[in-house]
């Protein structure tokens, strides 16, 4: 399997409490600027350790599965990851 190429930007917000629907909201925000048909394929919470990948059928293993390109958003030094592709 092909490893996903991943452009990174690292974002620090405003305030320090940020939570998990805030920073998913500013990560949607960002990518939209950049990707023309974004899709969410993954996103970590540190804060919880809690992880998820997704897929057209429900859950992955793998994020990068049938992806070859994309965008991972980290937030406030990685208290929240999220990793988008372009749908085609």
């Amino acid at each position: 399997m092909a490893e996903m190429s991943l452009d990174n930007i690292r974002i620090t917000a405003d305030s320090c409490n940020v939570d998990f629907n805030q920073a998913r909201r500013l990560a949607e925000e960002v990518i939209l600027g950049m990707v023309r048909s974004p899709r969410l394929i993954a996103w970590i919470d540190s804060k919880k350790g809690r992880r998820q990948a997704l897929s057209d059928d429900g859950l992955t293993q793998d994020p990068t599965h049938n992806h070859d390109s994309g965008v991972r958003v980290d937030i406030n030094n990685n208290d929240y990851s999220f990793i988008f592709t372009e749908t085609k």
